[in-house]
């Protein structure tokens, strides 16, 4: 993976990115799960792995971050967030870390590179096992995601209200300093990373599941195909549900963004599920 330089500054500065990103590799090996799925809070994840990414992002890939403080329906969005953007065949310290190395910007937006494949790998790793325990793996992991994706939408939802009074609050006075206004929409564009995040993994995850699907289906066949395809169509809906009416919930800002956000794209869900 290349990252773009930044001026002299930052082509000065490759060495240290690039061992900052070793010495998180290695410390990425021994962490701990904590709230929500995430790496357990510590000082290598909540100090040294964000300003390794502020860095990285800032000098390596030009991008603009805020200074702001975070309210808490925005932690509570990025909490709510992990779970749906860390796939469940990527439960393992190498899948974590690079979920962990994008969370914080050390790593850009390398989530759409993910194979659709891997999900079915991971279900059929183990050649012992029940061929309808996979399917039983498969049905509960689609209706666990199809029940975070309500809430999450919902408190999405509620920070984007909380942007538009920071925008008015904004507009409403003439004696703000200018660096006030680049974190002002920073903060935005930063909100808005997290949700088209969320958007990208709930179609990658719905991919994943039908090609799993698909596939178990010749290899493993089950009499429980009905309540599997009901269960995807399920999931499927619930993200319908949840994303109706926000087409411009959010717009990315501040930055250019090498991935289009879904919003700005208008895309819906439209791969159905065949008819057995």
């Amino acid at each position: 993976m290349t990252l773009g330089a930044a001026g002299p500054f930052a082509a000065r500065n490759v060495n240290a990115i690039a061992l900052a990103v070793c010495l998180q590799a290695l410390l990425g090996c021994a962490a701990e799960r904590g709230d929500f799925g995430r790496i357990q809070p510590s000082t290598y994840t909540e100090t040294v792995n964000p300003d390794a990414g502020r860095l990285i992002a800032t000098l390596a890939r030009g991008e603009v971050l805020s200074d702001f403080n975070k309210t808490d329906r925005e932690v509570s969005l990025r909490e709510r967030a992990w779970p749906l953007v860390l796939p469940p065949h990527a439960r393992d310290w190498f899948g974590d870390w690079l979920v962990e190395m994008q969370r914080t910007r050390v790593l850009p937006e390398i989530d759409s590179r993910y194979d659709v494949k891997a999900y079915y790998a991971l279900l059929r790793r183990d050649p012992a096992r029940s061929s309808e325990t996979r399917w039983r793996r498969l049905v509960a992991d689609m209706r666990a995601d199809a029940a975070l994706v309500g809430p999450f939408w919902t408190v999405a939802a509620t920070v984007k209200g909380d942007d538009d009074r920071r925008m008015a609050a904004y507009d409403s006075h003439r004696d703000h300093p200018p660096k006030e206004l680049t974190d002002l929409y920073a903060r935005i564009n930063e909100n808005a990373r997290v949700v088209d995040w969320v958007w990208r993994a709930m179609r990658f995850r719905l991919k994943s599941y039908r090609h799993a699907i698909d596939r178990m289906e010749v290899e493993t066949p089950t009499d429980t195909l009905i309540e599997v395809n009901l269960a995807w169509q399920a999931l499927q809906q619930a993200i319908a549900d949840a994303e109706l009416g926000t087409d411009t919930l959010f717009r990315r800002r501040a930055v250019t963004d090498p991935i289009p956000s879904r919003y700005k794209l208008g895309a819906g869900i439209e791969e159905k599920v065949p008819q057995k």
